[in-house]
Parts: structure tokens; C-alpha cells; sequence
């Protein structure tokens, strides 16, 4: 597991966390089986804590589609627990939005203030409630690529 502190003095994004290393060294294909291997729990967590507003929705809750006892109960087992593939790849949507959102406004801060707000372009609902899903996540890359191309209204 990369560590989550700091690399070169800033901080590891958290798509680092989860694939062991620069999210732009692995193509797509190896993006792919590693989510289908399954992440590790310990690096989903480490990625999920680097953020206050992924910590503070229980996200972990969300991904593992079980209460967060539940969850904690199981990492409590002896052997390393992995997320299926489904769960593996929300996590990893989950880490490329807030990269992205950071990249967009600059601080880490405006991007969680960002994905907890309610907008127009997604019918009302908040960034953050729509990742989970795979047509959901493609309506908030968008939006932040409007955003950061100033091509929204």
C-alpha cells in the first residue's frame, strides 16, 4: 500500500491507494483486472479516510452495501478481506472524482464542499449521490469537464 501522507511534499492522490502505484502508469486494461481482482478493504479504507466527506457519508457503508459494523466485523478477520469487482470499481470512481474535482478547484476542500452540494446540471442532486453508479459517475466526470473548460452555463 503507497503511503497516504505525502509524495514529494503532496499529497498521494488516492486512485495511488488503491492500484499500488501512479494511476497514470497502468493502462486501461490494467485498471481493469485489478478492479476485477478486487481491491484490498485495508486500501479501500486508507483511500475513503483521506478524504473528511467520504469519512463523514460512510462511504465505506455504501460500497460494501453493508452497515459499517458489519464491515468492521468483517476486516476484523485474520486473512486480508477483498471488495468484489462491483465494489471495486465504485471505490475507484469514487477516488477519480475527487482527484478530479481537486484538480478542477484547487484545494481539496472546495472539491468535498463541491460534491456534497445539490446542482442543476444533475436534476438537484449532489455530485457525491450519483457516483455510485456507472451513468451517474459519466454525469459528474462531465460536469467537472465543463467546469474546468468553462463550457457550462
Amino acid at each position: 500500500m503507497a503511503s497516504p501522507k505525502t509524495r514529494r511534499g503532496k499529497a498521494t492522490p488516492v486512485t495511488e491507494l488503491l492500484l499500488g502505484g501512479d494511476a497514470g502508469q497502468f493502462s486501461l486494461v490494467a485498471v481493469y483486472k485489478l478492479i476485477a481482482k478486487g481491491f484490498d478493504l485495508e486500501d479501500v479504507k486508507t483511500m475513503l479516510s483521506m478524504s473528511s466527506l467520504y469519512s463523514k457519508k460512510n462511504i465505506l457503508s455504501r460500497l460494501m452495501g453493508k452497515s459499517l459494523r458489519s464491515v468492521r466485523r468483517q476486516s476484523g478477520v485474520k486473512q486480508p478481506v477483498r471488495l468484489n469487482a462491483q465494489q471495486s470499481a465504485v471505490a475507484f470512481q469514487y477516488a477519480c472524482v475527487l482527484e478530479h474535482a481537486i484538480r478542477v478547484f484547487g484545494a481539496q476542500r472546495l472539491a468535498e464542499e463541491w460534491l456534497e452540494r445539490p446542482c442543476r446540471y444533475l436534476e438537484g442532486d449532489a455530485p457525491l449521490d450519483v457516483v455510485d453508479n456507472a451513468l451517474g459517475f459519466q454525469a459528474v466526470k462531465d460536469y467537472l469537464n465543463r467546469i474546468e473548460f468553462a463550457l457550462y452555463h
